[in-house]
């Protein structure tokens, strides 16, 4: 004996969704079809250049900063110091 075939059952529920999948198929097969449309300029350009030659401004040099550097004769620390360090 065959079962009922209702909408809580698996089969009627995968029936179900196999129509309402194929009923968006065919909404979505109908959509429009773009058409290219070459643009009028591709990016390239036939010049011919004429110059001889390519002048290109130069560039500054800064001078370096002179440090200013002193030399001690003893520690400015001594042993057993406590002294801050900041990460």
């Amino acid at each position: 004996m065959e079962r009922r075939v209702d909408d809580l059952s698996f089969e009627g529920a995968w029936k179900n969704q196999v129509k309402e999948e194929q009923k968006e198929r065919s909404v979505s097969d109908e959509k429009k079809v773009k058409v290219h449309e070459a643009p009028a300029f591709r990016g390239q350009r036939d010049v011919i250049e004429k110059r001889t030659e390519i002048i290109m401004a130069t560039k500054q040099q800064t001078a370096p900063e002179k440090k200013d550097v002193k030399v001690v004769s003893e520690l400015s620390s001594k042993e057993g110091d406590d002294f801050d360090v900041e990460w």
